[in-house]
């Protein structure tokens, strides 16, 4: 079975409501309110789905990243930058421990 980590990732709530959007819209060159795929960000995928995220993330707000109940099975608070997902050993530790999880 297959399992889904976001890692400090704006999945839920309005996309302007971190201090990414404008950043993504000049590198992807669409606005946040019309990707180029249709997807609801929001509905939570059929496998288990664990949100890591940060309050102190500093670019994405918490509770985009942090998600609601019906849209994740899991939510971790890890305290690192939104660049600390990627080096800071608790977060890197915390994706293994969630891999190693059953279900």
């Amino acid at each position: 079975m297959g399992k889904v980590v976001t890692m400090g990732t704006p999945f839920s709530g309005d996309p302007r409501a971190n201090n990414a959007w404008r950043a993504y819209q000049v590198v992807t060159g669409h606005s946040v309110d019309a990707p180029p795929i249709d997807c609801d960000f929001a509905a939570k995928p059929p496998v288990p789905t664990i949100a890591l995220w940060s309050p102190r993330d500093g670019v994405i707000h918490p509770r985009s990243a942090c998600g609601w109940p019906h849209e994740r099975d899991r939510a971790v608070a890890i305290r690192c930058s939104h660049l600390g997902f990627a080096s800071d050993p608790r977060a890197i530790a915390e994706v293994l421990r969630q891999l190693d999880i059953e279900g």
